[in-house]
């Protein structure tokens, strides 16, 4: 893998935590990469789009892109369930890509939710897609 895509984190903020179940608060996450020819096909394979709420792509980022976009729009609990298997060693190492940055990212904003989850250590970190915290 050559490329690093840019992986856009939706940010939940803590007023809006007080008023969701945690484990049932839906995190949206949006992979971006450079061109249409760059997505490998396990990641372009496990495509998930919903069109209930907006996500806002700053023009600064995605300016230039190919508007590759991948969309994942689960719970914190599904989310969990998700990258329990797609951390994994055996886990194709484009989706390792995308998924040890998020569960990393997710592991430091709720700890008590994603403990206990282990991820390819031996997985090389400079090939981790950049988490941009996004509104």
């Amino acid at each position: 893998m050559s490329y690093v895509p840019l992986l856009m984190v939706q940010q939940i903020s803590p007023e809006d935590m007080q008023n969701f179940d945690v484990m049932e608060t839906k995190i949206v996450a949006i992979a971006v990469y450079a061109n249409k020819a760059g997505v490998p096909i396990t990641v372009a394979t496990r495509r998930l789009f919903d069109g209930d709420k907006q996500f806002y792509f700053p023009t600064e980022v995605t300016e230039g892109a190919a508007k590759t976009r991948i969309v994942y729009h689960h719970t914190l609990a599904q989310w969990r369930e998700l990258l329990e298997s797609l951390t994994l060693p055996s886990a194709p190492d484009a989706l390792k890509q995308l998924m040890i940055p998020m569960f990393l990212y997710l592991k430091e904003k709720y700890p008590a939710v994603f403990a206990g989850i282990e991820h390819d250590q031996s997985f090389d970190p400079s090939q981790y897609a950049e988490v941009l915290p996004a509104q």
